[in-house]
């Protein structure tokens, strides 16, 4: 008997989408190594007796993908059933073809808007019985697809995931910068069917200007029209089906919209995800909107013109939905098809099943933490110096008092450091030798904010009192009244105030702007900054400064002595991943760690180590490898790729020492704008981007980082962009402020 892998079914003559995706999942199966027979329907999709499309033609291999010999018994381990009405023309190959699964792809609606039925999905899951000899399940490509199928099931099984239909490649798509605002250009590429057209010429003409204030240009003819419009605008460029590749075509689209015939739904259109992969900014019917999310724009015909009015005029960023765009076409690469193949193929047994488990530990390292200049020297008696008295506030995070503690460390020669803080995580200032006291925020004390700063300038100025400071350097979001009201009592020190850019759009506060209040404003640098749309891009008056790490690159241990330290092994094939999402005070982080580690523990020769920070609440699960030391970063090497949280530490420490990351924003920070850090590392192609929420696309992003080809994409491309640390400028700034004193 032969065997297969995976048997596809499906009418391989069809043109566009469908056999598209089929041909692309058939390359998916090479790259793995599986072996797939092919069963050609002879449906009433085509008249004609036309040749296999093309994309399908340029995948078959003998030795992998090849038509299925009918006449001889086989058995396949899986198969796919993509396109309902192509099955109505399924042969029988019950005596001859023995399958474990079966999965019927369903890439349109079994109903037309206009109430005609496309096909019976009872009918179609009883011939698949018939002649096949299993019960199949159905899965839709799409939310457009899945509405359907669930009104019409009638019995049959639909799956609880969609079959989304590869598109990405592994590569990174070119971001765009701009678009042409003289004349935007706006295109659209399909079949030439009058159902991808919209039925009355009022809706062309308003999707597709004729105006010469737009330049339109059409790749797919312009056919369909006949007898809808007279004549076609002279300022549109039309180019015939197949004239050119897609992606070719897309380069010189700024604003891809996307109308079609009223009696038409868009299951899951694969020139919908080629536009957006291309970076053009989409613009779809209302009804979309639950397939594509933010990454499109949606509205009328009549009001497109008026959409890009918005782009042009600046009230949208077109870098920003361009970006949401690639984002959400990158999500769709080739690790989603190898996911749900490896559900099916290992239902049954999984090859790695009986791996040794790793062991569960806890690592925990108390290190001293030298000054900047002493970590290349040896220790030396430090000289009596002035006090300087370094005051963070709490944070989420350990952000603000991380910022002064490599500041602190930079200037320990010159000024001796007493940290003053509302974090919890302020004894790491020991680690350097620095003394430090603990101030309790309002939220610690359960007490009003004006009985607190009453409070917080008490403790400041008893502070004062006793070291006799001639400087105080602030970290925190906006100065407290409690810390202005006592530097209102002592004019002599000097005062600067370390003030993170990044801020969340929709947040404002009247205190930014408090340049009379200190000597000046240290504004820590952001890779990400071309992504900053905050309340502190409209200031100018701060000194930016590079991105501000507590360690610096000469200080990172080489990748075995890291190892070895945290008692890792150091073989060559043995990988790890770094599994960090911050504290867990403000969100709940477990249910993330535990499906990231999961999916790590069924990937050979990978296994995660968590972090547990400084100020972290929770306990980590017992069954995870917990690490728990600071500075975490000494111990970059030691891992081939995070899974981060996008909080300023994580973020500049992570891309700073070269590590390649999924990033997974904290959403829940009041001001700290971690999506934006972790959207500009997917738009730059230095790291993934996934939401929390999406389990789908963290576990394909994870597995992603698992393949060495992408993941040293990413490291390449990671070592063109480091840039100093930010606290050696910073320290010249604070150096500059005391010697004018």
């Amino acid at each position: 008997m032969k065997t297969f892998d995976v048997v596809l079914a499906s009418d391989f003559r069809l043109p566009g989408g469908t056999n598209h995706s089929n041909a692309q999942e058939l390359a998916i199966h090479k790259e793995l190594g599986l072996t797939t027979g092919l069963v050609q329907c002879n449906s009433r999709l085509s008249a004609r007796p036309i040749p296999w499309s093309t994309p399908i033609i340029d995948e078959l291999d003998p030795s992998s993908v090849r038509p299925l010999d009918v006449s001889v018994p086989t058995h396949a381990r899986l198969a796919i059933l993509r396109h309902p009405v192509a099955l109505e023309a399924l042969p029988d190959l019950r005596s001859q073809l023995d399958v474990d699964h079966a999965v019927i792809v369903a890439n349109q609606p079994p109903e037309r808007p206009s109430g005609i039925l496309e096909y019976d999905m009872p009918q179609i899951t009883s011939i698949v019985e018939e002649r096949m000899g299993i019960t199949p399940t159905w899965a839709p490509i799409g939310p457009v697809v899945r509405e359907g199928l669930e009104k019409h099931a009638g019995g049959a099984e639909v799956a609880p995931h969609d079959w989304t239909n590869v598109f990405a490649s592994s590569t990174v798509p070119a971001p765009r910068e701009s678009f042409n605002l003289q004349r935007p250009r706006i295109g659209r590429h399909s079949r030439p069917q009058k159902s991808k057209w919209p039925a009355n010429t009022v809706d062309i003409l308003h999707a597709y200007p004729a105006t010469d204030e737009y330049d339109v240009r059409i790749l797919g003819g312009t056919n369909a029209l006949d007898g809808v419009l007279t004549s076609i605008p002279t300022n549109w460029t039309v180019h015939p089906f197949g004239a050119m590749p897609p992606q070719d075509f897309l380069t010189g689209i700024d604003f891809w919209v996307y109308f079609h015939h009223h009696n038409w739904l868009e299951a899951y259109g694969r020139a919908i995800m080629e536009a957006l992969w291309s970076g053009a900014v989409v613009i779809l019917p209302e009804y979309l909107r639950s397939t594509y999310g933010d990454a499109a724009i949606y509205c009328e015909p009549a009001e497109v013109r008026h959409i890009i009015d918005e782009f042009r005029n600046g009230a949208r960023s077109y870098l920003e939905q361009s970006t949401r765009g690639q984002l959400f076409a990158q999500a769709h690469r080739p690790g989603i098809h190898e996911s749900r193949l490896r559900s099916f193929l290992e239902q049954d047994s999984s090859p790695y099943e009986d791996a040794p488990e790793t062991p569960s530990r806890a690592i925990e390292i108390l290190q001293s933490l030298p000054t900047a200049k002493q970590s290349l020297t040896r220790r030396a008696p430090r000289r009596p110096r002035p006090k300087a008295l370094f005051i963070t506030s709490n944070g989420s995070g350990m952000g603000h008092l991380t910022r002064l503690l490599g500041l602190a460390r930079q200037l320990a020669d010159d000024v001796e450091p007493i940290f003053f803080s509302m974090s919890q995580g302020v004894s790491v200032a020991g680690l350097a030798g620095f003394s430090y006291e603990y101030v309790p925020y309002t939220s610690a004390l359960k007490t009003l904010a004006t009985n607190w700063n009453s409070y917080f300038r008490s403790r400041l100025l008893a502070a004062i009192d006793h070291h006799s400071p001639v400087l105080v350097v602030f970290d925190g979001t906006w100065p407290y009244r409690g810390l202005i009201d006592a530097l209102d009592e002592h004019p002599q020190i000097r005062r600067i105030w370390v003030r993170r850019a990044m801020w969340k759009p929709d947040v404002r506060s009247p205190h930014l702007d408090n340049t009379e209040l200190f000597d000046t404003i240290i504004e820590p640098g952001e890779y990400a900054r071309s992504f900053d749309r905050g309340a502190t891009t409209r200031l100018d008056n701060a000194e930016a400064v590079p991105p501000m790490t507590v360690l610096s690159e000469d200080e990172l241990l080489p990748r075995d002595e890291a190892r070895a330290a945290l008692g890792l092994s150091t073989a060559p094939d043995q990988h790890y991943a770094l599994v960090t999402l911050g504290a867990g005070n403000i969100n709940s982080i477990t249910s993330s760690q535990e499906h990231v580690t999961a999916v790590l523990a069924d990937i050979p020769g990978w296994s995660s180590v968590v972090t547990k920070t400084p100020i972290a609440i929770g306990v980590s699960p017992a069954q995870l490898v917990t690490l728990s030391t600071f500075p975490l970063s000494k111990y970059t090497r030691a891992f081939d790729f995070a899974v981060s949280a996008a909080g300023y530490n994580s973020f500049n420490e992570w891309v700073s020492g070269g590590l390649p990351t999924v990033w997974i924003p904290n959403t829940a920070t009041m001001t700290d704008d971690q999506e934006a850090r972790a959207r500009w590392a997917a738009y730059v192609g230095v790291g993934e981007c996934v939401r929390e929420q999406d389990a789908p696309g963290v576990a394909l992003a994870v597995r992603r980082m698992t393949n060495d080809g992408i993941r040293n994409q990413y490291v390449a491309r990671l070592a063109k962009l480091r840039e100093p640390n930010g606290t050696r400028a910073a320290a010249d700034i604070v150096t500059r402020v005391l010697n004018n004193g």
